[in-house]
Formats: structure tokens, C-alpha cells, sequence
């Protein structure tokens, strides 16, 4: 099976085959180190950084593009939109931080 992975020192995306374990790999362009994204991730335009530094801290957060959801009601759920800017970020890690993972 295949998953994104992302460099940050490139801000590129790559799919790369992925065998449900190895969550880092090197970058076949500048060979740092990529980390796998879930699906729903679409990489950002190289040059707006502001994308970038949201995209960055929630990763450092645990935040990945992975489903995320919302309580509507007792037993019915949706799923969260990720954060628009980086303020938004910084209150999405508070709201959701039990959805956090470690990579």
C-alpha cells in the first residue's frame, strides 16, 4: 500500500509504499527525513509560508490530516475540519488533543 509522505525541508509530498509500521523515510529529493501524512492531506504551495508553519505545528502537536471528529450529540459524531490558519491551529490541539497521535 502507498501513503504521503512529507518533507519539510522540500515542502513536497511524495507517495511512497508503506507497510503500516514505518512512519518515517528519507526524502528522495534532499534526503532529510519525510513523515507519513494521512490521505486527506494535500501538500501547500512551496511559497505560502503561513500554510506551512500551521501545517508544521500541528504535526509538533501530533496532527497529521487524521479523522478528527465532533460530538453533535450523545452517540453522533462528525468529522472536525482542520484549521484554517494557525490561530485556528492553536485552539483545534486544545479542542482535540485526546485525537493526538505519535508517530
Amino acid at each position: 500500500m502507498t501513503a504521503p509522505f512529507v518533507c519539510f525541508s522540500c515542502r513536497k509530498q511524495f507517495e511512497r509504499n508503506w507497510d503500516g509500521k514505518q512512519n518515517y523515510k528519507d526524502c528522495p529529493k534532499c534526503g532529510d527525513s519525510t513523515i507519513r501524512y494521512d490521505h486527506k492531506f494535500r501538500v501547500q504551495k512551496k511559497s505560502d509560508d503561513s500554510e506551512w508553519k500551521k501545517v508544521e505545528f500541528l504535526r509538533d502537536n501530533g496532527f497529521y490530516f487524521q479523522r478528527v471528529y465532533d460530538v453533535i450529540e450523545q452517540n453522533v459524531y462528525q468529522y472536525a475540519s482542520y484549521p484554517k490558519d494557525l490561530k485556528e491551529a492553536k485552539e483545534f490541539v486544545i479542542k482535540y488533543k485526546q485525537f493526538s497521535i505519535d508517530l
